[in-house]
């Protein structure tokens, strides 16, 4: 009996397809500004994974990422506050905005993109 069990489980294993492999394409590194409205959309059949997020003054206040309607605070200066946990995943299609403490300064965003093979 515990060998058909587990012949069962090793070929329901085998059978069970993930939703696809994930492939290193490229590094990005992404600027913006405190005054940014601009949209970024993740292409389709890739995957983002956003690594860290650095300010480049030490007048910003924070750096923001809007996604979904709702702001995330990304970095924030002078404070052990960091809202999002590194690394962020965002999946195909996926439209986010960066922007900063609505100045002029901004900063970087760097990201990492995968291919999805299926």
């Amino acid at each position: 009996m515990r060998g058909i069990l587990l012949a069962f489980f090793i070929f329901t294993l085998n059978a069970v397809d993930g939703q696809g492999n994930l492939q290193f394409n490229q590094v990005i590194n992404t600027a913006f500004t405190g005054t940014n409205t601009t949209p970024v959309t993740v292409p389709a059949n890739k995957v983002w994974k956003i690594e860290n997020c650095m300010l480049n003054t030490v007048s910003n206040t924070y750096a923001y990422m809007l996604y979904n309607g709702v702001y995330y605070n990304m970095r924030q200066q002078q404070s052990s506050a960091h809202n999002v946990n590194f690394p962020f995943w965002l999946a195909p299609g996926t439209t986010v905005t960066f922007g900063g403490n609505g100045g002029g300064s901004g900063g970087l965003v760097s990201i990492i993109e995968f291919n999805i093979i299926p």
